[in-house]
């Protein structure tokens, strides 16, 4: 493991050693694990990169796992890119185990929960991410407790019940439920997990996976719905790490798509702001990315303009087009991550784009 520290995303602090800490504990912002990439860069073996297929844990060497051979996975990752015309593809994570991309980052934050002899975890959740903690502590034998807010999907609800989760319902919006999730912690000890530092760890792999299958190339643009925030900023920071090992000599311009009910990081990226300003009346049918107070905000808005990318918000009725028009190209998305596509139709960049689909069609009701 190269894991060193921590550093900070809004006011750039550091936090040596590798002691879990969810917070910066000077601006409570959000928190990136850093290596040692020097010594990352000496271990690493092009080679076996090159032509080991693409799986999730392929990447292990990115991630801040003491024990990787004994990591909580499902065989998450390896999702297949798919072609959909003019040098466009999907990067379609709809079929990792639970039906969603967010198994990247469980399979690493339940993982590090039984490497600290953890037995009850907590988090708060839209849907896709309460579904995805309460598969993988299940299969490592973990209690785990999940907050909702009350627009949270009754099919998405259905699959934590089957998976043995506790459910409590935590408001009317995604930052109550963050809010009550880590009052229970703070009051039971149990271990918190959701859109902190090793989520974010384990949902770079999506961009590994994307160079790896385009043979080391790099698209122009890669397309990314935006709710928190997580696997946006997680995405740059893969680019970045492949650039230090040699991987990649450049960055793809990144562009987050948002639903115009809810599109604070959009509205502050307009603004020139640094942070966004949360939502009062956040409202679309897009519930996996009806995040009123986006948790890695200030990290988004960052790796937008540090990539030359862009932001852009889409209707609930270009979403449920964007559906219709992916379906008939084969792929079943997800009505959030179809915002992507749309997002994709509305702004028409150019050069080879990636439009990451990052939940199954199934995940909703339209």
């Amino acid at each position: 493991m190269f894991a060193i520290g921590y550093r900070c995303m809004d006011c750039g602090s550091g936090v040596k050693g590798t002691e879990p800490v969810f917070k910066c504990r000077h601006c409570g912002g959000s928190l990136e694990v850093i290596y040692d990439y020097e010594r990352m860069h000496a271990d690493f073996i092009p080679m076996q990169f090159r032509y080991m297929p693409p799986t999730h844990m392929k990447y292990h060497f990115a991630l801040p796992l003491k024990k990787p051979h004994n990591a909580v996975t499902m065989g998450e990752g390896g999702t297949p890119l798919i072609n959909i015309g003019d040098n466009t593809y999907v990067k379609y994570e709809g079929v990792n185990p639970t039906g969603a991309f967010k198994d990247r980052g469980s399979s690493v934050e339940i993982s590090m929960a039984v490497e600290l002899g953890k037995k009850q975890v907590v988090c708060a959740s839209t849907g896709n991410m309460g579904a995805s903690i309460a598969a993988y502590a299940a299969r490592a034998g973990i209690e785990a407790v999940i907050f909702t807010p009350d627009f949270a999907e009754p099919v998405k609800l259905k699959q934590m019940k089957y998976y043995g989760a506790k459910i409590v319902k935590g408001g009317k919006t995604y930052s109550e439920a963050l809010r009550k999730s880590v009052e229970y912690a703070q009051k039971t000890g149990a271990y918190i997990t959701g859109d902190y530092p090793y989520r974010l760890e384990g949902q770079k792999t999506v961009a590994y996976e994307i160079v790896d299958q385009m043979n080391l190339a790099v698209p122009d643009n890669i397309v990314i719905p935006v709710g928190n925030g997580t696997l946006f900023y997680a995405t740059y920071k893969a680019f970045n790490e492949m650039k230090c090992l040699g991987i990649v000599d450049r960055m793809p311009r990144l562009i987050a798509v948002q639903a115009s009910g809810c599109a604070p990081i959009v509205n502050a990226f307009r603004k020139n702001m640094e942070k966004a300003e949360p939502i009062r009346k956040p409202e679309t049918i897009a519930s996996a990315i009806n995040c009123d107070d986006p948790v890695d905000g200030a990290g988004v808005l960052k790796a937008i303009r540090k990539s030359k990318g862009d932001a852009v918000a889409v209707s609930d009725g270009q979403s449920i087009e964007a559906k219709l028009a992916l379906a008939k190209k084969g792929v079943y998305a997800e009505i959030s991550s179809a915002t992507a596509y749309a997002g994709y139709l509305k702004l028409k960049p150019r050069g080879t784009t990636v439009i990451v689909i990052t939940g199954v069609g199934f995940k909703d009701k339209y």
